[in-house]
């Protein structure tokens, strides 16, 4: 989904924007694995958008991404970091549009004392060069590593995935109870590591009641 520079005004509610990851018609549910690039793109210039009650999930480069914009609330947020991954890792099989914005992944793995983990798979959120955006509710979610959930067991480390959810140059940021699943450092600002997983366990999910950056 693409809000493109020149759209603004959009009120969206109960929208699941959802790559399967097993057949819906098969009675067995079968495992499949699909590729999307991307998630829901914002980079209205103008912004004013309303999402309430969305999710984006199992995308390959990011689930949500806010590129130079502004003015948008999101209330409830959920996403889902694609269950294959890192088999292949992002971006594999999308190569890096500058014009898109798109992240760069310059290394497959981070380790943190005697353990690797991965850090090549999709952003659940990506808020870039944007200002003034409140987020009321999040849910970024990591279970898997190559369809195996042990790495997202509660006392297992969060090692799915090294990090989940990033902020460049962008002013004005709010996010109010932030949960994360499976993520070992859940906030990265401009490259730096500001949240890790251990500080802030609340049973299955760990959560940050208040992130918020200058104005």
């Amino acid at each position: 989904m693409h809000l493109t520079k020149f759209y603004s005004g959009l009120y969206a509610e109960n929208v699941w924007l959802w790559v399967p990851d097993h057949d819906v018609e098969d009675p067995s549910s079968t495992q499949i694995t699909v590729y999307p690039g991307r998630g829901l793109l914002d980079e209205s210039q103008s912004g004013t958008f309303w999402l309430i009650g969305t999710a984006v999930e199992h995308h390959t480069l990011y689930e949500y991404q806010f590129a130079h914009t502004r003015n948008v609330f999101a209330g409830q947020i959920q996403t889902e970091t694609a269950y294959y991954q890192p088999n292949p890792s992002a971006p594999v099989p999308f190569p890096f549009v500058a014009s898109l914005n798109d992240p760069r992944f310059p290394s497959l793995t981070a380790t943190d004392g005697n353990l690797t983990i991965p850090d090549a798979d999709g952003w659940g959120l990506r808020i870039v060069h944007s200002n003034n955006i409140l987020i009321y509710g999040a849910g970024l979610y990591s279970f898997s590593d190559n369809y195996s959930t042990t790495c997202s067991n509660q006392g297992n480390g969060e090692v799915c995935q090294y990090r989940n959810f990033e902020v460049i140059s962008s002013n004005a940021i709010t996010v109010y109870n932030l949960n994360t699943v499976g993520t070992h450092e859940m906030i990265e600002v401009d490259g730096q590591n500001v949240a890790y997983y251990g500080d802030n366990l609340d049973g299955f999910v760990d959560t940050i009641a208040l992130f918020r950056t200058s104005s």
